[in-house]
């Protein structure tokens, strides 16, 4: 079934490995032949699972199903065991990952620029760009156009066959093929990596091998807990995608477009950004709200006209005495 999608292809490279991955996880149900596969047997293995992550469990839940709903076509059984089994879920506590606070990134980035800090570049291109790890070791010299700032965004590091690296020839998903435009930092940062890359690749381990998102990962974790770096007063986790969410976030803060936002991350479609960063554009939405009623108070349009118009009253009296004083400290004649 695997095959004859990716053979069709109706399914990319990565999805194809990933199916693979999940069809090996269901070796302990391997040996049952169709007919005698029942709904008992079924819970039973999805029971002795619940301790992996919901993702897990969705792609063995979704793999099943379509498993028994091809024996039915092809005349195999006449009964669906998976059709009245709901989809499992983990007892693994659920942290989502957030993105790092102004100040963690400012102390991450001081100590990716000052400190011997492995992988630190794709670090900070992540950070700054929004691209996923995969597609950032996935990146070779002619994807980097310094003349017009760009980057071409095309292919993605897989885990493939008994999880070794392997490079795609394609994207996560359509969208994320993409060309973003790069600032002078991220520039900089290119020009330094063209310099010392060896080969055709732009980052590779230091036997020559393909860089991993989980090594970069690794080496993220241990620089955040050497550097005490993470306030662990706020909730969520952090990891590698993190960066990848600080960026986003930061672009949100600053008031870009939720559309444009999406073209640069490449997400298939917007509901994704929007439900991703729900939270951030919640803020932002409220911040310009604030922003919106401070403005109709200054000019009078608010209800409580009395009371806001008595508070503005003394607000201009302190401010004209404040300019007062630095006018005359200054011995100033042209006061504003």
């Amino acid at each position: 079934m695997i095959d004859d999608k990716y053979n069709m292809n109706e399914i990319k490279e990565n999805t194809y490995f990933t199916h693979l991955a999940t069809l090996k996880r269901l070796q302990p149900i391997y040996n049952t032949p169709l007919q005698s596969a029942n709904e008992t047997q079924l819970k039973a293995y999805f029971q002795k699972q619940l301790d992996k992550s919901n993702s897990i469990l969705r792609k063995d839940y979704e793999l099943l199903k379509a498993t028994f709903k091809e024996a039915i076509r092809r005349d195999i059984i006449t009964k669906n065991p998976m059709e009245s089994i709901r989809l499992p879920k983990s007892r693994q506590k659920q942290e989502s990952v957030r993105a790092l606070t102004i100040e963690e990134q400012n102390k991450l980035l001081e100590i990716l620029t000052t400190e011997d800090v492995k992988y630190s570049n794709q670090m900070l291109l992540s950070m700054f760009t929004g691209m996923r790890m995969g597609e950032i070791n996935a990146l070779t010299k002619r994807d980097i156009n310094l003349t017009f700032s760009t980057i071409d965004i095309n292919k993605t590091i897989l885990r493939g066959e008994k999880g070794k690296a392997t490079l795609g020839n394609s994207t996560k998903t359509f969208a994320g093929t993409r060309t973003i435009y790069i600032t002078e930092d991220v520039k900089t940062i290119l020009t330094e990596c063209l310099e010392v890359a060896a080969g055709d690749m732009l980052f590779t381990t230091e036997t020559g091998g393909l860089v991993t998102s989980n090594q970069v990962n690794m080496e993220l974790q241990r620089t955040l807990t050497k550097y005490e770096i993470i306030d662990d007063s706020i909730n969520g986790k952090i990891s590698c995608h993190s960066l990848r969410h600080t960026y986003a976030t930061r672009c949100i803060e600053a008031g870009m477009p939720p559309k444009v936002l999406q073209q640069l991350l490449g997400h298939t479609d917007i509901k994704i950004t929007l439900n991703t960063y729900c939270n951030a554009f919640e803020k932002y939405q409220n911040d310009n709200i604030n922003l919106a009623t401070e403005y109709l108070k200054q000019n009078g349009l608010t209800l409580n006209k009395k009371n806001n118009g008595s508070a503005a009253v003394e607000e201009n009296k302190k401010l004209y005495q404040f300019k007062e004083r630095i006018c005359n400290y200054e011995n100033n004649t042209k006061c504003y």
